[in-house]
């Protein structure tokens, strides 16, 4: 896939996975969010009767499962907002296109271009991006290195991260992470500096393999 490509994918899917949650809302989005719900204290109670014919002059009533819903749009407008957006509806097959990937490249683009803090895309990005990264430690390192190396995973994933959105993002200096470590500047520079780079590779080539994979989704749902 060529660099173009992708760049073009990360721009559509920081438009499609933008959260819109703090503007105002239409009808459907209201509902969605807001499920009708019976909050009586008497919960087998039945919600109301609906009186029907029954074909022979007479009428019967019949239990109906949901009362009649009403949700308030949060601005009142003379004409009703539409159910979704312009702007959302032209996104959803991005959207889609992310929902059809593995969990951790969801979340990775969920974090990454969304910015969606859940803590749940943390954990899955962290345990993926670990368990590719210990098929390149050389055998028979230490217990104690894998275990300072292990609290540099998230750091990876933050840095990545913020070098896809801001291009004046400066990296994380060595002393930084050494002091972060415990250990002397001497030490990362001949243990840690070169794991790190690796690190920052396996992350490298997850954002890759998931914006690709968005992209091919994408243009698979264009032409079913």
């Amino acid at each position: 896939m060529r660099a173009q490509d992708l760049e073009y994918a990360r721009t559509e899917l920081r438009r499609a996975l933008v959260d819109y949650s703090g503007k105002t809302k239409g009808q459907l989005e209201v509902l969605s969010e807001n499920p009708p719900a019976e909050k009586s204290r008497l919960t087998r109670k039945p919600i109301h009767t609906v009186e029907l014919n029954d074909g022979k002059g007479g009428k019967r009533k019949v239990r109906a499962e949901n009362t009649a819903v009403y949700a308030l749009e949060t601005r009142s407008r003379r004409r009703p907002l539409p159910p979704i957006s312009d702007e959302d509806f032209a996104a959803s097959p991005w959207r889609r296109a992310v929902n059809q990937l593995s969990e951790h490249e969801q979340s990775w683009l969920r974090y990454c271009y969304g910015y969606d803090l859940d803590f749940r895309h943390q954990i899955t990005l962290c345990e993926h991006v670990w368990r590719e990264f210990q098929q390149c430690l050389p055998p028979g390192l230490i217990r104690k290195t894998q275990k300072r190396l292990s609290s540099l995973v998230w750091v990876a994933v933050q840095e990545i991260a913020c070098s896809q959105s801001n291009s004046a993002f400066k990296k994380y200096a060595g002393a930084l992470l050494a002091s972060r470590l415990g250990v002397s500047r001497s030490t990362w520079s001949r243990i840690y500096a070169p794991h790190w780079k690796v690190l920052k590779t396996r992350v490298k080539r997850l954002d890759e393999r998931a914006v690709n994979g968005a992209l091919e989704k994408y243009i698979i749902l264009l032409n079913e």
